[in-house]
């Protein structure tokens, strides 16, 4: 019983580890102290309408729409204008393409497709002109079923609020 004991202490030990690792907990001078996921030195964010070169119109709109809902709601971030804004999140939507990935054996209709949605984006700091952060080729994906009835549509939507959860994770604070 005593080895087992042992074990479980250690296994403890090993979960507190990687909670304190990776859970914005940070050792300063004074000791531990619990930090924000998202920088402190930053309170409000310019989002303009992302930019299309792909001929599926529409998409820019409903994707700055989803990562400014996005932003408010799962950041301390303020969305501003431009000229109110301390930094500003700019995109360009480069490519949308839809890939069949399962086809019926009898007919060949694609049974499930894939939407593809890629960007590029900046993150940059308006007061200093440092850009905080930059992605190229930022690809988010998202499955749709033609047969049971989902248009493109479905598959567009959900790709755009997948990518907008990924865009705003792209702004947290750096560990």
């Amino acid at each position: 019983m005593t080895l087992m004991n042992g074990y479980r202490h250690i296994f403890t030990l090993l979960i507190v580890a990687i909670c304190v690792a990776g859970c914005g907990y940070q050792q300063t001078e004074s000791g531990y102290k619990w930090s924000s996921l998202h920088r402190e030195d930053i309170t409000s964010i310019a989002v303009p309408i992302f930019t299309n070169k792909t001929f599926d119109r529409g998409v820019e709109f409903k994707l700055t729409q989803a990562v400014i809902q996005r932003i408010e709601s799962a950041t301390p971030y303020k969305v501003k204008s431009r000229r109110e804004a301390q930094t500003v999140l700019e995109g360009e939507i480069v490519s949308i393409k839809t890939d069949p990935i399962g086809r019926d054996r009898l007919t060949a209709n694609p049974q499930e497709q894939l939407y593809v949605l890629v960007i590029d984006f900046v993150w940059k700091d308006l007061r200093s002109g440092q850009i905080l952060r930059q992605r190229q080729g930022f690809e988010q994906t998202s499955s749709y079923y033609p047969t049971l009835g989902e248009g493109r549509f479905a598959g567009k939507q959900k790709a755009v609020e997948e990518l907008a959860v990924g865009i705003v994770q792209e702004l947290e604070a750096d560990w």
